[in-house]
């Protein structure tokens, strides 16, 4: 160190001359030197109008669950200190799959939007738009800072190929996936304030840092998979020691205890109902070890595949879409021989600093959760899951995409001006021909995500051995049918043989209680009792504990009841299934007033009167129960109750 340096650094704090370093003025701005606030707003523009097309569409899959059904999401701003002391979807009657899961971050959002526009999926979609499109511009000002000593274009590359991404429809489009964009979101911030705070050590970046990695956390429980990260970033581009950039790692293991420490508090109150099935992941059926790590490096293979060519896009990839492989399949050989690659090049490319290490061990930090090598998670394979490690990817893309052209990024650090175009033509021509395709992809596929119905059409074609896909068919076309106020008889009935193609190929790739349930309601549709409840008793026989299927089969033998007495005038048979209703469940005033009038009109009035009694108490203020229990008390020559009777019906 030179003399000059030694006594700059041993100034007194009132010299003239000394400035923190944070308030020392910027170096001058040569002309060429592009501005960067520009770059993040035409990002953050890209972005937006890119998924323009989703702000007209309606809540999809999850979303109801997240939102529109949720009890306190829909208090507004007088739920948020439920979701925060709640699981996920504590206020989702019958959610209790999603009780190991605390992410009250993204539901205090949705309670935020519902206090301003109570159920308006409009606004959800915008503000999943704007959050994507303020990630963009945050994630290039980030990786500025982060690839320190490397020259912009390589963040630039990366964040333009991240907001193209087609694999990114499912995060936007879907509003409940608000929770992957807040938790990269505030990941991406804690980023970029650690790189701050490794450039100048102020407490503010610290604290700015860590307090963005814990909402991270808040908003999904994967951003832990960042906590390697940190470290990383100081190793590869900061320049700092193995032992400080432990030492940095065990700084961001506080949030990350803080934040288990409060999920444990909250789950501690839920009783863990949460089983993984194998329609929703088959892995769970694998025999042994070997199958199910072949089955999981096949799906690694399936997610670097969709990551480098996003086609076909899929919403669902549970059974039967994706099933359970052995090590004789090839793709679970490609998958382990190019994880166990990327595995060695990173491990290898560390002692080096080698960039490209950097972005492969953040990707397969960011991915391992997903793998189902560590745990079983609730599905096999989700697009949405490769929004953080899709960062990585592009990161690493960008990287060999500019190499192409023999930059050096890292001697070419210090100039902020573009590189001549005749030295980078064939990388940038690359990445404009990626950029198109990708940009069709995602302006196209986004339509698909407008309603289930047009998702769930669209999406079996691609994939149709779905068992899951061909239900959601079907139970959407039977929710048309009963929203349906001015469709033709016709249309009616192509919606019904819709249920019923789809609900039956369901079943010759797996019988399950959901097809039958549909074909079930299919059948009462056209007031086809008896097929209804064979299909319904079918539904029950494959899940005894489907309470909606026992429901329909009362609702189904009350109407079948109410058809034989008022149209049939069938009498006995309208008593035999009423009662039938009564034991599925059917307690409601109706049905005991039926069951009551056959009865009576059979003669076997202290039968109608049990039923017509039932009814009073269901609905005392009902003028037609009483006056038949009138009817009924006379006939037995009980006058005194009758006129009572009578007189409650006036």
């Amino acid at each position: 160190m030179s003399k000059k340096g030694i006594k700059a650094s041993n100034s007194r704090p009132g010299d003239k001359n000394t400035r923190p370093p944070a308030e020392r003025p910027a170096p001058p701005v040569s002309p060429g030197t592009p501005n960067f606030l520009w770059f993040g707003a035409g990002f953050a523009a890209l972005a937006f109008l890119l998924y323009a097309n989703t702000l007209g569409h309606q809540y999809v899959l999850d979303d109801p669950l997240a939102i529109s059904e949720h009890a306190y999401v829909k208090q507004g701003l007088g739920g948020i200190p439920e979701l925060l002391t709640h699981h996920y979807r504590a206020g989702t009657e019958g959610a209790n799959a999603s009780a190991l899961l605390y992410r009250p971050l993204s539901l205090i959002t949705f309670a935020i939007e519902w206090s301003l526009a109570p159920d308006s999926p409009f606004l959800g979609h915008l503000m999943n738009v704007v959050w994507y499109a303020l990630t963009v511009a945050l994630l290039f000002a980030a990786l500025r800072r982060v690839f320190r000593g490397y020259h912009w274009i390589w963040a630039a590359g990366t964040v333009l190929l991240f907001t193209v991404h087609p694999l990114h429809t499912e995060v936007v489009a879907n509003i409940k996936s608000r929770d992957e964009i807040l938790n990269v979101f505030f990941s991406v911030a804690a980023l970029y304030s650690w790189a701050r705070w490794l450039e100048i050590p102020a407490p503010r970046w610290i604290l700015a840092s860590l307090g963005c990695y814990f909402l991270a956390l808040m908003s999904k429980e994967s951003a832990v998979t960042l906590l390697p990260v940190f470290p990383l970033v100081g190793w590869y581009f900061f320049g700092k020691t193995a032992r400080t950039s432990a030492g940095h790692g065990l700084l961001f293991a506080l949030p990350v205890a803080l934040f288990l420490m409060l999920r444990a508090v909250v789950l501690a109150k839920t009783p863990a109902l949460f089983e993984v099935s194998e329609m929703d992941n088959p892995i769970v059926a694998a025999q042994g070890f070997g199958e199910r790590s072949a089955t999981a490096f096949m799906v690694l293979w399936k997610y670097f595949q969709l990551l480098v060519f996003p086609h076909p896009l899929v919403s669902d990839y549970s059974y039967r879409h994706l099933a359970v492989v052995g090590w004789g399949n090839w793709q679970a050989l490609a998958g382990l021989g190019l994880y166990g690659a990327m595995f060695v090049f990173a491990v290898r490319g560390m002692a080096r600093r080698q960039p490209l290490a950097f972005c492969i061990a953040a990707f397969l930090c960011a991915i391992v959760l997903y793998s189902q090598l560590l745990l079983v998670i609730g599905t096999l394979l989700g697009e949405r899951l490769m929004y953080m490690p899709s960062l990585w990817f592009c990161a690493g893309a960008a990287w060999l995409l500019w190499r192409l052209s023999g930059l050096d990024l890292k001697n070419m650090a210090a100039s902020a001006e573009f590189p001549p175009i005749k030295q980078v033509q064939a990388s940038v021509a690359l990445l404009l021909l990626i950029v198109v395709f990708f940009g069709l992809k995602t302006v196209s596929r986004n339509p698909e995500w407008k309603t289930n119905l047009d998702l769930f059409i669209t999406d079996s074609a691609k994939a149709p051995q779905s068992v899951r896909l061909h239900n959601g068919i079907g139970s959407e076309s039977y929710n048309q049918y009963l929203k349906a106020t001015d469709l033709s008889a016709e249309a009616k009935e192509a919606l019904l043989v819709q249920i019923e193609e789809h609900s039956t190929a369901a079943i010759a790739i797996r019988p399950n209680p959901v097809s039958y349930l549909n074909l079930g309601n299919a059948a009462i549709s056209r007031q086809q009792y008896a097929e209804a409840i064979r299909h319904y008793e079918e539904a029950l026989k494959q899940a005894p504990k489907y309470g909606l299927a026992r429901i329909n089969i009362g609702r189904t033998y009350a109407a079948w009841g109410q058809v034989e007495g008022k149209v049939n005038r069938n009498l006995p048979k309208a008593a035999e299934l009423l009662e039938k209703a009564i034991e599925y469940g059917m307690n409601d005033a109706e049905t005991y007033l039926n069951l009551g009038a056959a009865y009576g009109l059979m003669g076997q009035s202290e039968k109608a009167i049990t039923q017509f009694e039932q009814a009073a108490v269901l609905a005392p203020q009902n003028k037609t129960i009483w006056k038949n229990l009138g009817v009924a008390y006379r006939a037995m020559g009980n006058v005194a109750k009758a006129e009572e009777c009578e007189r409650k019906a006036q």
